[in-house]
């Protein structure tokens, strides 16, 4: 399903009272929307009205952006090339483009009207994943906006995503018509293969396709970890046999359900973040 609205288009005041749907922006990637625009250093006033916007093409009757704020402690401290194929550019001209981008990025907190999270350690999923834990049932439903797949994991009957990139709607049905899979086997799927954008190194081997199919059948990591070793010659299979210990730490990497409380108290300010959420 794809959207048609137009995000910069005059914003008529909505009826707020008609509203009973929650929003939820996970922005350090809707601003890299930006990135590669004439207005990358300038972009503040249309990612304000593109959330505006959200709001209202999505009913929001409240709207939180979580913005990431430096690498994960938690998960820094487990891995420590995490994210590590990440690096800035070398190229004069491309650094100093980044450099004013994030310019734009890191002072955009202080220019919204809306609910704003951004705590030092700690990244936007795992924010996300403890409101949909514990804020989304509050409310009708729960849209996030992200492209990341990640997220998937947080699907459910109550709870979509929006990827602003692809136009394109995430939901229980259409996670289970892409892929076959349902939200928890789409992340088992995730530990199985790893995520390669974050330096999660997965089963040698075994990509999306195989992985999913591994997710259907086992469909959660405590089965497959007890099937295991698997007979077969398949090198993949020695591989998964092999990778236990791999397939344990990448559920605590990518599992954000279960470690988000973990992960938001190992940031620089402890339980102090846990405390504010607590009284959203």
């Amino acid at each position: 399903m794809t959207k048609s609205w137009n995000d910069l288009a005059d914003l008529q005041a909505p009826d707020y009272s008609t509203y009973n749907n929650l929003l939820i922006i996970d922005a350090n990637n809707l601003s890299y929307r930006w990135l590669q625009r004439a207005n990358y250093a300038s972009f503040d006033s249309d990612f304000i009205r593109t959330i505006q916007s959200l709001a209202k093409s999505y009913e929001a009757a409240r709207t939180i952006v979580c913005f990431d704020f430096g690498k994960s402690y938690y998960r820094m401290d487990m891995h420590d090339e995490y994210k590590g194929t990440r690096k800035k550019p070398q190229d004069e001209e491309e650094a100093k483009k980044y450099e004013e981008f994030f310019a734009v990025l890191n002072a955009l907190p202080d220019q919204l009207d809306e609910e704003v999270l951004k705590f030092r350690g700690v990244e936007a999923d795992d924010i996300l994943a403890w409101i949909t834990q514990n804020v989304s049932q509050k409310y009708e439903h729960t849209w996030i906006v992200s492209s990341d797949r990640d997220l998937y994991q947080l699907i459910d009957e109550n709870v979509s995503i929006f990827n602003i990139f692809g136009r394109k709607e995430v939901t229980l049905q259409s996670l289970r018509e892409d892929y076959d899979v349902n939200p928890s086997e789409y992340m088992l799927s995730r530990i199985i293969e790893g995520d390669k954008s974050d330096n999660i190194l997965g089963i040698e081997g075994i990509g999306p396709k195989r992985a999913q199919g591994l997710a259907r059948e086992y469909k959660t990591l405590d089965s497959l970890l007890e099937a295991l070793p698997i007979k077969g010659r398949s090198k993949y299979i020695q591989n998964l046999n092999a990778g236990q210990n791999q397939l344990v730490r990448n559920e605590r990497l990518i599992n954000l359900k279960k470690y988000c409380v973990d992960a938001i108290t190992a940031g620089k300010y402890g339980d102090e973040p846990l405390n504010q959420l607590n009284a959203l």
